[in-house]
């Protein structure tokens, strides 16, 4: 079984290491060998697996989706697990804000560390990556190093008040994540409380993955660039 939120851009594990040794086999070339590692040589293995398959364009980017790496998988004779692990219902999902942590980048850089940590994603999302986009800039973006942030005045800020005083959908906490996509890509071990700093960045970090792929794609995040919503 490989895991399909593990064969992610930036991360070292097993499930890696089989989806190379699966590329390798069906003819795409990582010169490195399979390292367990995802990084460019894997990423342009996957795109030409993904080009094999028909896909062409945004769809053929060199970072996996269920049905190309389902197809590997097929061939390779492994089977793909695409759920995320760590969801949660809606319903689950609370509201009580920190108490005593300091506003400040100290303070938001080690959270974000630790939230690198339980995804998996590499520390360099927290320093910097190849074209400078950084976990520290989305999160001063999005809540000025403020675990407490609450958006109330967005067009999220709908549905029932909740025990912190703010609407339902409302957008929360360091990385200003809102319910629906804190339960969707909630990182197993980590809080179910929507405020708790290190569960909000790992959720948005899962988010990041899911949607765009790389942290170098997220706007937001790129201090040379506007800010813009992510």
């Amino acid at each position: 079984m490989v895991a399909l939120s593990n064969v992610r851009f930036g991360k070292h594990n097993d499930d890696v290491k089989a989806a190379q040794t699966a590329l390798i086999a069906v003819g795409m070339s990582i010169p490195a060998g399979a390292t367990g590692f995802f990084g460019e040589q894997t990423r342009s293995a996957y795109a030409a697996w993904q080009r094999t398959l028909g896909f062409a364009g945004s769809a053929a980017d060199g970072f996996p989706g269920c049905s190309s790496l389902a197809e590997l998988g097929a061939r390779a004779g492994f089977v793909v697990d695409c759920r995320h692990p760590g969801v949660l219902a809606k319903s689950v999902v609370r509201f009580s804000k920190n108490a005593g942590l300091a506003v400040d980048e100290a303070t938001a850089r080690a959270f974000a560390e630790q939230a690198c940590d339980r995804t998996g994603a590499p520390r360099s999302w927290v320093t910097g990556v190849s074209n400078g986009a950084n976990l520290l800039t989305l999160v001063f973006r999005e809540s000025s190093f403020r675990p407490n942030a609450v958006n109330r005045d967005d067009v999220n800020a709908t549905g029932p008040v909740q025990v912190d005083g703010a609407r339902l959908n409302c957008s929360r906490g360091y990385a200003q994540v809102i319910p629906d996509t804190f339960a969707e890509n909630h990182q197993a071990g980590t809080s179910d409380h929507i405020y708790e700093p290190v569960a909000n960045i790992a959720a948005a970090i899962n988010y990041i993955w899911r949607r765009y792929g790389d942290l170098s794609r997220v706007q937001q995040a790129n201090p040379h660039r506007d800010p813009a919503p992510y």
